[in-house]
């Protein structure tokens, strides 16, 4: 479980987000080009954010900027969490929520089935609701250039 720890410890980059629905469909999670960071440090902390692709402007940059429905739609564009991490078996990472976007999500527990090829570590989640409907949920990462 060490050298699994070890191998997710670093900083990636979001290379794709993607699902099939129970009909067989291929869905793009967030957009066809969504961004996102995933930190693991040795201090066993981590922490996600996620960026739909084609996110819309507020046209300021005072917290305060947007009405409401471009507020709503901002926060239902963006996902974003940290806390700790734990592996308690190879193949499976554990996100420990403690602060988060989401109101409701500080003291889940997240689970998360990953599988490292080469340098590129893959995340599935549960599944999640798309315009196509349930889907499964695969998150593919890499440490980004440079």
């Amino acid at each position: 479980m060490i050298q699994a720890m070890r191998e997710l410890l670093g900083h990636w980059s979001l290379v794709s987000w993607t699902g099939v629905t129970e009909e067989g469909r291929s869905v793009a999670h967030g957009g066809p080009a969504p961004r996102g960071d995933l930190i693991y440090l040795p201090s066993d902390r981590m922490s996600v954010q996620i960026q739909y692709d084609g996110r819309a402007p507020f046209g300021s940059l005072e917290l305060e900027a947007g009405d409401e429905p471009a507020r709503a739609a901002a926060y239902e564009t963006y996902i974003a969490y940290c806390g700790r991490f734990s592996v308690p078996r190879p193949g499976l990472v554990v996100h420990h929520v403690e602060l988060a976007l989401h109101p409701d999500q500080p003291g889940l527990d997240k689970e998360r089935e990953f599988t490292l090829s080469g340098d590129e570590p893959t995340l599935r989640t549960q599944a999640v609701v798309s315009e196509a409907g349930l889907a499964s949920s695969e998150l593919r990462w890499r440490r980004p250039a440079g």
